[in-house]
Parts: C-alpha cells; structure tokens; sequence
C-alpha cells in the first residue's frame, strides 16, 4: 500500500509540474466557461420567469453558474487524458512501465492530479461569478462545493484515461471525447430546469451523473432545491460514479498500457 501511494504521488506531482508550464493552455481552457457565464447568463436573463415557473427563485446568471462550474470541470478532466497519448507517443509510458512502478499506480497519479487542476480553474470560474454578481448566501459552501468539484472530476478523469489508454491515435481520442463532452453537458439542468425539458430527454437526463452534481452544487450555492431529487441521492450517485470509473479507469488502463501504440 505505502509503495502504491508513493508511486500514485510520484505521477501526480509530474503532472502538476506538467500543468504549470502549461500556463496557454490554462487560459484557453478558461476561455469557454468564461463565455457561457458571462455571455450566455446575460442573454437567457429573459427566461427569469420560466426556471420560477420551475421553483428557481433567483436570478438566472445565479441558476447557470453551478451548470458553468460544472462545465469546467468536465472539459478539464476529460481533455486531460490526452497527456497519455503523449507519454505513449513520446516515450515516457515506455520508461515508466520498464520501472518497477505500478501500472495502477500511473493511472490514479494521472487521474488524481486531473481532478485536481479542474478544481483549480473551476475556482476560477467560481471568482468570475462573484466578480459579475452572482450571490452566494453561505461563502463557507465554496469549500464543499471544491470538495464536489474534485471528486466529480475525479470521475471524468476516469472516462478521459480510459479513452486514452484505448485509443490508437489522437483523432479518435479527440473524437470520442468530443461526442461524450458537450452531449452530457446539455442534457442536464445545467441550463434549463429539467422541469422545462420534454420527458423523454428529463428521463435520459436522469441516467446522467452530471444532472446529481450539477443539482447538488446549485443547492449548496443557492439553498434551492430542484426536481424532487433529495441532496442525499445526488450524494450517492455521484460516489457511486466515481468508485465505478477509478476501478474501472485501473483496470482497462493496466490491461491496455502495455499494447503496441
């Protein structure tokens, strides 16, 4: 256990050290959220009446931002795998797998260290809403809401690694993370309450684990509760989520690394 938890910090630490000369890349991927926060909360403000039809009794920026925090984290954690491909085309993976390091080991580093840079520009988005306006009634819930954020994207982290150590080139990696990214994000209430949603897309919105996270960091944020979903099976959803995809992320990872690139 001890020789694991050495080896998970070893790989978590390279790529935070990885991260922070990656200072461009930090601002690109910033520049999306920061749109959607900022743009398209002022341009559906109109729909006010429509999400307090649906219970939501604040101002829409206030409704969207958890949705935009959220959306960072997905966008974060799930481009992040891509620093496998790398290691595999340039021949880092080939040195770390003839090391007595385990294969396990590099894949939780990998997602552990992912998890942890979406938190840090999902804070930053976080600043960008208290910069515009948008209210929070308990400062002190940021903390958990961080807390959310990186087990939230501990999970994603999970789906990115897994394309990842799948994938036989970049293309296909990009193209696959781009089908799942985007398409999870809109069906969820991250824009619109899933009371305005038709029923069929509600029902498909419930299989969707971002849905429970999204609801549960509105309801931190705003004391709003949504849909009939208690904060207690958002909870469980979303430990659940993660639990799956870090042992299922290990696996296909350790069985996967060691094929031909």
């Amino acid at each position: 256990m001890n020789s694991l938890l050495y080896d998970t910090h070893t790989i978590f630490w390279r790529e935070i050290k990885r991260y922070k000369k990656s200072r461009s890349g930090v601002l690109i991927r910033l520049i999306q959220p920061a749109i959607w926060i900022i743009v398209i909360g002022n341009t559906f403000s109109g729909t006010q009446p429509l999400i307090e039809a649906a219970g939501f009794d604040g101002e829409y920026i206030e409704f969207m931002a958890p949705g935009v925090i959220i959306l960072t984290a997905i966008f974060t954690s799930i481009f992040g795998g891509v620093n496998t491909l790398w290691d595999r085309r340039y021949g880092f993976m080939n040195k770390a797998l003839s090391s007595p390091i385990s294969r396990c080991a590099i894949a939780l580093g990998k997602m552990s260290a992912i998890s942890l840079i979406a938190a840090l520009q999902a804070s930053l988005i976080v600043g960008i809403a208290l910069a515009i306006g948008v209210n929070f009634p308990n400062p002190i819930m940021i903390i958990p809401i961080m807390g959310i954020v990186i087990l939230f994207s501990l999970g994603f982290s999970g789906i990115s690694v897994i394309v990842a150590a799948t994938a036989k080139s970049q293309e296909t990696f990009w193209g696959v993370i781009n089908f799942l990214g985007m398409p999870l994000f809109m069906l969820s209430p991250a824009l619109f309450p899933l009371e305005l949603l038709p029923d069929w897309l509600a029902v498909i919105a419930k299989l969707n684990p971002v849905t429970y996270t999204i609801l549960l960091v509105r309801e931190l944020m705003t004391g709003a509760s949504e849909s009939g979903i208690p904060i207690v099976l958002s909870v469980v959803v979303l430990v659940s989520f993660v639990l799956v995809m870090v042992a299922l992320a290990s696996y296909v990872f350790t069985r996967e690394v060691n094929k031909p690139f």
